[in-house]
């Protein structure tokens, strides 16, 4: 009897390691299967990720022998800061979960090395740019101990016309504590953002903010600019679809090679006509004068610039170009109101630049017509 429940006991214990053996297997098998199944995915993530074209460009940097010596006159110190910074703009022009604003990747590369710390005033090398720039399409000068721009903690430039510098100052004075407290310009704290809304300049987009109309004195509408790093970049993460056209429009082109469009070359139409509708219905042999905004000014002017009269369809047509821009071709008016006179009612509404330009950039015909609705 008890050499019976041995033997029963040894064959169930027998049993029970062959059946642990074959489910540890099982899983291991699954496992496995599992983890390949992982790498597979992975690979052809990095595949796909890596279909995507880079538009890539080298930006030399400058860095005043105030700030160098606060990261202890470390080379490699101040590479990796300017890195991560760097790594910063590159997302902010990828997007996030997923977002692909632009065509290809954009990534800015920072070049930095001892040689590029400066002794003399930031002015002196903005003065010599072009000689400090050199071969590279773009020059970023740092000053971290500059202080005279007050209201900000951080203040950027752009300037354009074959000089292509972004400048970055520190505003010390504007600290609570009158600049005693030493800012660090390489953290992340808005200087990859001031980065990213410079760079937008250098690929070709004007600053939206200064499309902002706050005093308007021939009627009490305001008008504010589409979202966009390039209006309000502090804390900004989206590119309208304007910056998007015209980024896009340049490619991994640069100043001076064909096809490049600069920031004070803004791309038009020759011609644009302007349908005016009361809802659906034309406003035909109405008095249209049209009043400018000049960027930067957040104001409209008091006289009117131009003045049509609308024919039977409501239309009236006019060069785009001679509109928004100044005498140098750049951007004069970023918005311009309209005021449309009909018996004696009048209609009032904005028309900022990007309006115009959008249908041009995305169809490329020579007369673009907008509906203005009232």
């Amino acid at each position: 009897m008890i050499r019976n429940l041995f033997l029963r006991l040894k064959f169930l214990c027998a049993l029970s390691f062959v059946l642990g053996s074959f489910f540890m297997a099982s899983c291991s098998k699954e496992t496995d299967e599992f983890e390949d199944q992982k790498e597979v995915t992975a690979d052809d993530e990095s595949d796909i990720a890596s279909e995507r074209d880079v538009w890539s460009f080298d930006v030399k940097v400058m860095l005043d022998r105030a700030t160098y010596k606060l990261y202890f006159s470390d080379a490699d110190i101040v590479k990796k800061k300017l890195q991560e910074r760097f790594d910063d703009v590159a997302a902010l022009y990828k997007g996030k979960n997923g977002i692909n604003f632009f065509d290809a990747d954009i990534k800015f590369n920072p070049i930095f090395d001892e040689s590029n710390v400066y002794d003399s005033s930031s002015e002196d090398v903005f003065v010599n740019g072009l000689t400090y720039r050199g071969d590279y399409p773009y020059l970023l000068i740092i000053d971290g101990c500059i202080g005279d721009y007050a209201g900000e903690r951080v203040h950027s430039d752009w300037t354009g016309w074959g000089q292509e510098i972004v400048c970055l100052f520190d505003n010390g004075l504007s600290a609570a504590d009158d600049g005693k407290t030493v800012y660090d310009i390489l953290s992340k704290y808005k200087t990859s953002e001031a980065i990213t809304h410079e760079l937008g300049h250098a690929r070709g987009v004007p600053d939206i903010y200064a499309m902002e109309v706050k005093t308007n004195p021939i009627c009490n509408l305001i008008f504010s600019p589409v979202k966009c790093i390039m209006n309000v970049c502090w804390g900004g993460d989206s590119w309208s679809e304007y910056a998007q056209l015209l980024i896009n429009r340049n490619k991994d082109l640069v100043r001076g090679e064909p096809g490049f469009c600069p920031l004070e070359e803004p791309p038009f139409p020759e011609t644009l006509t302007l349908k005016m509708l009361k809802g659906e219905q034309p406003i035909s042999n109405a008095k249209v004068n049209i009043y400018g905004s000049v960027m930067y000014s957040y104001t409209v002017e008091n006289n009117s610039v131009s003045s049509y009269t609308t024919d039977e369809d409501g239309c009236i047509q006019l060069n785009p170009e001679s509109l928004f821009t100044g005498t140098n071709g750049d951007y004069k008016y970023g918005v311009v109101l309209l005021e449309i006179v009909s018996s004696e009612e009048k209609y009032y509404d904005f028309l900022p630049v990007y309006e115009v330009q959008i249908p041009y950039l995305k169809e490329a015909k020579d007369n673009i017509q907008l509906d203005i609705v009232t």
